[in-house]
């Protein structure tokens, strides 16, 4: 590095400044790989003179006593950056990486070098009567007990819990036993493996504004929607750089989405995110997230055709297996005429004869077809019968909260009790009181929710 030497005669001092601020190496420099004149790209990050932080993946180019530059590759970017313009870098793992055969312990578990969070797994199914998970796959590495790195497309494996394998896809497929393994983890960093989940998390982006407790963003934004449910559980900020923020309803954040032409309101509400019906100087009104109301006629209907269905499907099997076995068997009018306590009870007898604990263990482990068939068939009818006297109540009504800003108090109201709920608040507003008999009929049909809001908030 050339230095700038200043010459104080008078004082006989000579002070030798240096023409660039030194960059920090916040890890040490054997603990990179190196090979020629460039390190491994592993996770790392640098530090940007305006003091702007990115994690990515880092590469050194120079040696271990002359660095050059730093190769930096995350959020969607690959730079090249002289060191004149860092502050800092380093690596996000600390200790010495242990590459060569000599340097390995090779007893003892593998070393994990990437955070234990990044690790995503799914479930694979049961084999050989152990639960096997995958995690997902990503960009990463090996490092086998006898020197040798493999990298690509990396994955682990788990039998009830236990690392059991790994499986590397680079030009060729590898895979082997994790008691092979010295090291392992990830080439990417973990802020770009959470950019990655979040942009799977929605598609539908529209322009938008998000409203915090200390300001606005501006932005495209998505609804992450929960499944079977209108809600939505977060909501998702892109800049203009593609680069996604993930806000909860514990931020105290509300939003809008424009689409088609239209602004659309969204507010926290019991965890939630819900759209915004109205919106007056006393009340609030959304759709409720978590209904009370069972809608009895759905129920009744529910029950009845949930019955009827597995109790049809549970004498069809016992028949077509009599037949296609040349055996006799009443198993279909059984079923079709027993109630589920004479269910259960054959089903236990059935199984306590046959010399098992459950009619799980019999259909696991017996030999005898018909007698599995039957037990099976027995229990599909009684599925079906409990679940429709479980929901003989049935199903949710859709319900709307109408909030009293002033006052904090809630009501509930749906559809089919409209009237009923709607009017301790009618009655409460005199100019509905003063309203012929005509004009309050208006306000207590459904039709007429919104106008009946209008007047009520102008009442309150």
């Amino acid at each position: 590095m050339r230095k700038l030497i200043f010459l104080f005669i008078s004082m006989g001092i000579i002070i030798i400044v240096p023409d660039t601020i030194a960059q920090t190496n916040e890890t040490p420099i054997e603990n990179y790989v190196w090979k020629r004149n460039k390190t491994e790209a592993e996770p790392g990050f640098v530090v940007l003179k305006s003091g702007k932080r990115l994690e990515g993946t880092i590469s050194l180019t120079g040696s271990k006593s002359s660095v050059e530059e730093v190769a930096f590759e995350g959020d969607g970017k690959k730079i090249d950056f002289p060191l004149a313009a860092l502050s800092a870098y380093g690596l996000l793992r600390r200790d010495r990486p242990q590459s060569t055969a000599k340097t390995i312990n090779t007893s003892g578990e593998p070393i994990n070098d990437s955070p234990e969070s990044m690790y995503e797994w799914r479930d694979m199914g049961i084999v050989m009567n152990k639960v096997v998970t995958s995690s997902e796959p990503r960009p990463g590495y090996v490092i086998l007990k006898d020197g040798t790195r493999l990298e690509g497309e990396f994955r682990l494996r788990r039998k009830d819990g236990e690392l059991s394998n790994y499986i590397i896809k680079g030009d060729k497929k590898y895979s082997g036993k994790i008691s092979e393994v010295a090291r392992y983890g990830y080439t990417v960093s973990e802020s770009a493996v959470r950019q990655e989940n979040l942009e799977a998390m929605a598609d539908d982006y529209y322009d938008g504004t998000l409203f915090l407790p200390t300001g606005t963003l501006t932005g495209e934004l998505a609804k992450v929607i929960a499944p079977d449910n209108f809600f939505a559980e977060r909501v998702l900020l892109k800049d203009q750089n593609g680069k996604i923020q993930e806000f909860t309803p514990g931020d105290g954040v509300s939003f809008t989405q424009t689409i088609d032409g239209v602004v659309t309101t969204f507010i926290s509400y019991q965890d939630t995110f819900v759209e915004e019906e109205f919106n007056g100087e006393t009340f609030h009104v959304f759709r409720n997230p978590y209904p009370t109301s069972f809608n009895k006629f759905l129920g009744a209907l529910f029950a009845q055709t949930t019955s009827i269905a597995s109790t049809v499907i549970a004498s069809e099997m016992a028949k077509k297996d009599a037949e296609k076995n040349n055996y006799e068997s009443n198993m279909d009018s059984i079923i079709a005429t027993s109630s589920p306590e004479e269910l259960r009870e054959i089903r236990d007898g059935l199984v306590r004869v046959a010399g098992y604990d459950s009619a799980q263990d019999l259909v696991n482990n017996s030999d005898n077809e018909p007698l599995k068939k039957n037990v099976m068939a027995l229990e599909v009818a009684l599925a079906g019968q409990e679940m429709s006297a479980a929901r003989a109540e049935g199903p949710l009504n859709k319900e709307w909260v109408i909030l009293n800003k002033k006052t904090g108090e809630e009501i509930s109201i749906f559809r089919a009790d409209y009237k009923k709920l709607m009017e301790p608040l009618l009655m409460g507003c005199y100019e509905y009181l003063a309203m012929d008999r005509s004009e309050q009929r208006e306000h207590g049909r459904w039709s007429n929710f919104q106008e009946t809001l209008k007047m009520l908030d102008a009442c309150y």
